[in-house]
């Protein structure tokens, strides 16, 4: 079930050390704000899984919940 595979997966990141747990929330954060001008520069979610998938070892379908479930995986406030 996709809910449960969202709530362990940030069960995990949330165990990484915090200095790992900020760069990962960063880099995806900022990962997001490109593919939402995707209009413009091309980086659809997919084009971006495409190159940061392998260079992070992080597999296709847990990159796409990264981005995808970003607040959910991160414990972001949507205030």
């Amino acid at each position: 079930d996709r809910r449960i595979r969202i709530n362990e997966l940030g069960k995990l990141v949330s165990q990484l050390p915090v200095a790992n747990y900020i760069l990962l929330r960063t880099l995806i954060a900022h990962l997001i704000r490109i593919v939402r001008k995707s209009d413009i520069n091309k980086m659809t979610i997919r084009n971006v899984g495409i190159v940061f998938s392998p260079t992070l070892n992080i597999p296709a379908g847990v990159f796409a919940l990264f981005m995808a479930q970003f607040d959910y995986i991160f414990f972001v406030d949507a205030d």
